[in-house]
């Protein structure tokens, strides 16, 4: 049957110089992407980019497979271009249109990028009918960001083939062809081999780290390392050595201005499924100077104070962040907030992070488009932070 095209394409692993542009067909076929200038339209017409004509590069494998991974090298840094896909068999091909990457930006070049989760985890909640969803995505794309995190359970099960274009693919289809984005391990995805096929995160890809512009990020693999407790076992803690001198080495040899560290339990959050084992890393994030800690698992956003030694450290803390964004479930906030806790808030929602060579601004967004918290840090020359 002529190749048809079922999920993407869209974008991984940005670089200054690279893309990575994957999508799946449902019938084996080679892989090719086309690299077009993108040429600005200064006046007289609508849209600011002329329809791009101009072919720069070809880039292609000729080998069947369903899902296509090509990489695209020997590009300038910050610079927006076009990418057209094809896939091709015996029986007929398939492209797509042309559509914008823009490659990562330097050190010292302000950037932006957006940060949810749940897009599966809370669908056994969801009474919308994936409206949720659909709305984060669309609310993201109008923030026009660089890049996006997810941190986790953006499918219900990960074994279940249907489920990542039902919860992931389908709903944020505009949103990823433009943006590339980069994942963590939840405990829905369930360790699946899907997660492995479908995304081209640096090796082994359960944990990684990349850098953009000003920030390093670090990605950690907390389904690996302890079990919540109302799981089976609960009391066996699985510290996976490798992980944590692979952690080790990471922010030691990090020179970036900014460190950020994603993973899906947490350890902070004045609610339901706070995993506190896991405060053992916490001394590590101190010690190697983390400014922010992403986590989900728990559906709702919430804010800590900087923190330090299990204390509250407005000079050099480290703030943990909750953004269970694609869902809301009030229900598992406890009574009262604990101590550690900045803002909390149980809604749909999606973060906005701008970040310059001496300033990181986070902005928590409902899925209506409404900010409801603000958040910023101040970096000097020395190191020294001052929180806003």
């Amino acid at each position: 049957m002529m190749p048809t095209i079922v999920k993407g394409p869209y974008l991984q692993h940005p670089t200054v110089s690279s893309m990575t542009v994957m999508w799946e067909t449902a019938e084996p076929a080679t892989s090719q992407v086309d690299i077009y200038l993108a040429e600005r339209i200064h006046s007289g017409h609508q849209g600011n980019y002329k329809t791009p004509q101009q072919l720069l590069s070809t880039h292609s494998c000729h080998t069947y497979t369903t899902i296509h991974q090509i990489t695209i090298d020997n590009l300038e840094p910050s610079t927006i271009y076009f990418y057209q896909l094809k896939s091709e068999n015996a029986e007929g091909s398939v492209e797509s249109g042309r559509y914008p990457l823009k490659t990562a930006v330097p050190k010292g070049e302000p950037f932006s990028f957006t940060v949810t989760s749940e897009t599966g985890g809370f669908s056994g909640f969801d009474r919308s009918n994936g409206r949720i969803n659909q709305n984060i995505f669309q609310q993201m794309q109008r923030y026009r960001p660089d890049l996006t995190l997810f941190i986790g359970d953006i499918v219900n099960d990960g074994h279940r083939y249907e489920d990542w274009e039902t919860y992931f693919f389908g709903p944020g289809q505009s949103f990823l062809l433009s943006t590339p984005f980069y994942s963590c391990l939840g405990n829905h995805e369930s360790n699946a081999s899907w997660y492995y096929d479908f995304f081209a995160f640096p090796a082994p890809k359960n944990y990684y780290s990349f850098d953009y512009g000003d920030v390093h990020f670090t990605c950690l693999d907390s389904t690996s390392f302890i079990k919540p407790n109302n799981y089976p076992h609960a009391d066996e803690e699985i510290y996976a050595g490798e992980q944590v001198d692979f952690l080790l080495k990471d922010l030691e040899s990090a020179d970036a201005t900014w460190k950020i560290v994603y993973f899906h339990y947490p350890p902070y959050v004045s609610g339901g499924y706070q995993v506190e084992d896991l405060r053992k890393l916490s001394p590590i994030f101190e010690r190697y100077g983390v400014d922010l800690v992403f986590n989900s698992h728990t559906i709702v956003y919430e804010r800590s104070h900087p923190l330090s030694d299990n204390h509250i450290d407005e000079n050099n803390g480290v703030v943990y962040v909750v953004a269970g964004g694609a869902g809301a479930m009030p229900e598992w906030l406890l009574p009262k907030r604990e101590w550690h806790t900045a803002q909390s808030l149980a809604v749909p929602h999606f973060l906005q992070v701008v970040v310059t060579p001496d300033r990181l601004s986070l902005y928590a967004i409902d899925e209506e488009g409404k900010l409801f918290d603000t958040f910023i840090v101040k970096k000097g020359q020395d190191g020294h932070k001052a929180f806003f």
